[in-house]
């Protein structure tokens, strides 16, 4: 009988020879592995691929992929690996637009999907010799962004917004940069993290763990001690392993990161008290 180990993703078992053995001593079956790298295509936040941190090559599933997968995988590789991004300004299309396909002097991509062109410059409908037109949709967020003290990413200027926590911001991107001042990460002075920020957080935590309610004083006291854990971990980067919470109730559990709901159980830092999906912690941190 040919030896068998349980699927990382899946958790059903298969016969080994029939699996994919990683360097972390992870297993996938071909089906879920083939799913990780087609789903990482349609979520820039999967990619790279990766398990337990490091990046699975391509070439561990490429002989299982058809034509259509590999091409859609190479893509993507390029899409997210583009800083300043341009797509189609046809709304019903709004393709991703390959560099090699820039038109360089005047500003334009022409799309191969729907022939649409498109300016370099503003993104918008190609407007030869003309100046480029004030996107009233684009300044209305800006505006909003402003007003409400939301800031953008340096990289690929969307809208990032932080509700609580450290001023510590990774973008689905993967830009690391200050939310303070706007700077890549650990290039600037600001503290790293608003007094208030850092108490919402806390206090999001202990009612989050009480969802029944605790005494006024009790919960003041957990407040402060979460608060200090704050303090001592506010680059934490989730050491050793996650523990497991069960039993959530009704409401089950909501993952921190892609903000799923689950029922069974969910994975919790010891240290930040961060609370994650199984996906999330193979593929996001």
């Amino acid at each position: 009988m040919h030896k068998q180990s349980k699927c990382a993703m899946c958790h059903d078992y298969h016969e080994n020879r029939a699996m994919i053995s990683l360097p972390c001593n992870d297993y996938y079956c071909i089906n879920c592995m083939k799913e990780r790298f087609m789903r990482a295509t349609k979520d820039e936040g999967l990619f790279p691929v990766r398990c337990c941190q490091k990046p699975i090559p391509i070439e561990v599933i490429s002989k299982h992929l058809t034509l259509d997968e590999m091409t859609a995988i190479g893509l993507s590789s390029i899409e997210f690996s583009t800083e300043d991004r341009i797509y189609c300004s046809n709304p019903h299309c709004h393709r991703f637009q390959l560099p090699a396909r820039l038109e360089l002097g005047v500003n334009r991509v022409v799309c191969d999907s729907c022939g649409m062109s498109t300016c370099t410059t503003c993104k918008q409908a190609y407007h030869r010799g003309q100046d480029c037109p004030d996107d009233p949709g684009t300044r209305q967020v800006q505006e909003l962004a402003q007003e409400l003290g939301w800031k953008t990413c340096p990289s690929c200027r969307r809208v990032v917004i932080l509700r609580s926590g450290c001023n510590h911001m990774t973008c689905v991107c993967k830009a690391e940069f200050c939310y303070e001042c706007g700077t890549r990460w650990k290039n600037c002075n600001c503290e790293w993290g608003t007094e208030h920020r850092m108490l919402e957080r806390a206090e999001e935590v202990v009612d989050r763990d009480n969802p029944f309610g605790l005494p006024q004083a009790e919960r003041q006291r957990r407040i402060q001690q979460v608060r200090a854990d704050l303090d001592d971990n506010h680059d934490c980067e989730h050491p050793g392993r996650f523990q497991r919470i069960f039993n959530g109730g009704r409401r089950g559990f909501q993952c921190e990161m892609c903000d799923t709901r689950h029922w069974k159980y969910i994975l919790r830092c010891r240290r930040c008290h961060i609370d994650v999906c199984e996906d999330c912690r193979r593929n996001r941190i």
